[in-house]
């Protein structure tokens, strides 16, 4: 994302709106990316096992990205969430 720097990165979905909130709140605006992380090799042993089961459950990450300019910032306010 050209002139955005990522600020966070987070699999938790409660995680995900609290930081929402905290960015919208302080008027920073931020682009969100997400990303499947089962998307491992088909052969992976552990994914081939949990699927097999029937345990295969989709997760996410989401990773936050700020303008460049309002980095420090942004990272200030989520470490002191």
């Amino acid at each position: 994302m050209f002139g955005k720097e990522k600020v966070f990165t987070t699999t938790d979905i409660e995680q995900k709106n609290k930081i929402e909130d905290i960015l919208s709140e302080h008027h920073i605006e931020y682009r969100i990316r997400m990303k499947d992380v089962n998307q491992l090799h088909p052969f992976h042993t552990a994914l081939m096992g949990s699927m097999l089961a029937g345990d295969h459950k989709p997760r996410y990450a989401w990773d936050f990205y700020v303008d460049a300019k309002e980095l420090e910032y942004a990272a200030k306010l989520l470490r002191e969430q």
